[in-house]
């Protein structure tokens, strides 16, 4: 009876033990469900704010790749909810990121190219995919907030790789008196000012595809400001009252 009464016990405590293990994996698992958008968030927070506080003091000459990167695969996780997304998000991101990072300690332009094409299609995929859980969520909260503020900055690194397409393809369709050579850090600078239409006037479009494609991403900006915030104010509405918006 002792015999069986111990096996009773340890089993009592296998169960409770494995099922305190499976609990706490699924508030683990709800907690990063729930935090899809922050780490996305996060790493342009990195790229704006600590790169360029950090760049006087910290002399690595990759430290904004390294943001970047940061960006990429966090974008990866911001996308990947269902299978089909994450698949086809690797698929567009892996490519960039290796061809980035090859192309940094080798210098091979065709390198640069499959960066700059796969870096565009996969923050395009990536915009596309969070615009469209916007649309499809029916109560506001934190991270839907944070969704629709990454979708307003993949917008801006989309652009900015379209510039260093354009760039590269055609030298001089972008002019900047402080830098001979604009690479992607100008290019950067000079989509979110272009997005957010400030218009400073330090870097300005040459060529017609450039000041066309200029033209097209400060309307798309705008657009992207306005549907948004209309959206999330009738999703609010509609949730303060209890009903689903149309």
């Amino acid at each position: 009876m002792v015999v069986f009464k111990n096996f009773f016990d340890r089993q009592t405590f296998i169960d409770h033990h494995q099922f305190g293990m499976a609990d706490r994996f699924h508030s683990l698992n709800e907690w990063f469900k729930t935090r899809r958008f922050l780490f996305t968030l996060i790493a342009f927070m990195l790229l704006f704010i600590l790169y360029p506080l950090t760049e006087e003091f910290v002399r690595i000459s990759f430290f904004l790749d390294i943001f970047l990167s940061i960006v990429l695969l966090s974008a990866i996780y911001a996308v990947g909810e269902r299978r089909g997304p994450l698949v086809f998000g690797v698929l567009t991101a892996v490519p960039a990121f290796l061809a980035h990072w090859v192309h940094f300690f080798f210098e091979v332009q065709v390198l640069h190219l499959i960066d700059v094409v796969f870096g565009i299609i996969f923050f395009a995929f990536a915009t596309v995919t969070i615009v469209t859980h916007l649309f499809k969520e029916k109560r506001v909260t934190a991270d839907l907030i944070r969704g629709a503020i990454c979708g307003y900055l993949l917008i801006g690194l989309m652009w900015a790789f379209v510039f260093s397409l354009v760039e590269t393809l055609r030298p001089g369709s972008f002019v900047s008196e402080a830098a001979a050579n604009l690479n992607l850090e100008n290019l950067i600078y000079y989509s979110f000012v272009t997005l957010s239409t400030t218009g400073y006037g330090d870097i300005v479009p040459m060529t017609n595809q450039a000041r066309s494609l200029s033209i097209l991403e400060a309307v798309m900006g705008q657009m992207y400001l306005a549907v948004n915030i209309a959206t999330l104010v009738a999703i609010r509405i509609s949730q303060s009252s209890g009903k689903d918006p149309e």
